[in-house]
């Protein structure tokens, strides 16, 4: 009896440890049949009948299981609370959704794709450069896969590259696994994902998944068109000498857009131009004149942009953006590590400059930034640069809380020469506690 009874207390033991497990891990189950499929996808989504159109971003999700690991687990659940208590119309995944081990980062993706199905909420996903750089036998496409050279698609890499030092610089071929990533979600109807016809004959200069989503209103007439685009991988240096790192490359940064690229947006873009149609841009790594729009503020903080407390330290506001930190004054400034955007100028602004359409940029990938700055390359036709903010709990080095960012857009107060009368922007947080740091 003394047995049975100690059995019985061991038995419910393992059944609450089982339990507890579940539910700080997540044991769920994810349909995956739908991988199999082929579902139409559309290309344009209605806006609201009152004018509003709501486009949440969440950005470097870092998901390495289906939710098996608490940190992934954690992830899932912001993703899913996000979604169900800010109700946006569309969610941009602006890369580094996945990573890691490409059978659990399949399994991932697949998690994700399953939430968005479960609430039938629209979402948009650009790679990053983590998404696709490990294929299914383990290679890392960034240095052992099919390597590409950079200075072939990057014209303006060549004026910056000092060539007597170089023997070759090349990236990784993400787009091999990019692509299989794509076709994992083709029979899933929420995932807007597409590929251009000039990246399915190019995949090394386009890589994958620069498209656009138009938005309609209830005359179908576009008012709004979405950009995404891909930015590659990390790139690297063989270098003349004796200056190489220790596995004989150098760490050169990141690709950013090729010229091909830059010339997609450019004739794509200008038929919304032409006809006065705003557009927007949300791709993972931030472009060149995020450096350029750091500089040209460099007077209002020590960081180069508006830099305070979480949430409600306004009282030192800055004047010379004074207007612009009132609109947002919830969206929660912060900026604590450098822009990690490529080294050269991809030519992508002064094409914003020429064809006045797209007057917002988001992006990810640096994950302890988080603010809307103004940029312009000449002084005119300003631009919002934004960092969407970090929403995965598993971010690497992540040192601000997780979250979502919310834009809220007014298409009725548009204004050409003032990119801030449409949007309203803040960022979200999770009503629950999570680890409090990223993966380090």
């Amino acid at each position: 009896m003394k047995h049975g009874y100690v059995y019985f207390l061991v038995c419910c033991v393992l059944v609450i440890s089982i339990a507890a497990a579940c539910l700080l891990t997540g044991c769920k189950s994810f349909d995956d049949t739908k991988k199999e499929g082929k579902a139409e996808k559309r290309t344009s989504l209605t806006i609201n009948d009152d004018g509003s159109f709501r486009i949440m971003q969440l950005t470097d999700l870092h998901l390495t299981s289906n939710g098996s690991y608490k940190k992934d687990y954690q992830t899932l659940t912001w993703v899913e609370e996000a979604i169900t208590t800010y109700k946006p119309d569309l969610v941009e995944v602006t890369g580094d959704a996945v990573g890691g081990d490409a059978k659990k980062r399949n399994k991932a993706i697949l998690a994700l794709a399953n939430i968005f199905e479960k609430h039938q909420v629209y979402w948009a996903y650009t790679f990053g450069n983590h998404d696709g750089e490990h294929s299914l036998d383990g290679t890392w496409a960034g240095k052992e896969g099919a390597q590409n050279d950079l200075l072939e698609y990057c014209s303006a890499a060549n004026s910056t590259i000092d060539k007597s030092k170089v023997n070759k610089i090349f990236y990784g071929d993400n787009a091999t696994e990019n692509a299989n990533i794509y076709e994992l979600l083709q029979g899933y109807e929420y995932s807007l994902l597409a590929r251009s016809a000039e990246e399915i004959s190019s995949p090394a200069d386009m890589g994958v998944g620069n498209y656009v989503i138009e938005l309609k209103n209830n005359k179908d007439e576009v008012v709004y068109a979405v950009f995404h685009m891909d930015t590659h991988g990390k790139m690297y240096i063989d270098t003349v000498g004796n200056t190489k790192g220790a596995d004989g490359y150098v760490d050169a940064g990141y690709v950013g857009l090729t010229d091909m690229q830059v010339q997609w947006y450019k004739e794509t873009v200008k038929k919304y131009a032409d006809k006065g149609i705003p557009s927007a841009l949300f791709m993972h790594v931030p472009h060149y004149a995020y450096r350029e729009a750091v500089e040209q503020n460099s007077g209002m903080s020590d960081y180069g942009v508006p830099e305070f407390e979480e949430l409600n330290d306004l009282e030192n506001k800055l004047n010379a953006q004074e207007m612009l930190l009132d609109k947002y004054a919830d969206y929660g400034f912060v900026k604590q590590e450098g822009v990690y955007a490529p080294r050269w100028d991809d030519g992508l602004a002064d094409v914003m400059n020429e064809y006045v359409s797209t007057n917002l940029v988001s992006v990810g990938h640096d994950h302890n930034n988080s603010f809307v700055i103004n940029y312009s390359n000449d002084g005119k036709n300003p631009v919002l640069l934004a960092y969407g903010r970090t929403s995965g709990v598993n971010a690497w080095a992540r040192d601000i809380p997780v979250g979502a960012t919310v834009f809220d857009i007014n298409f009725s107060a548009y204004d050409p020469l003032d990119p801030h009368a449409m949007y309203n922007i803040v960022w979200e947080k999770p009503s629950f506690e999570y680890d409090a740091y990223g993966n380090r």
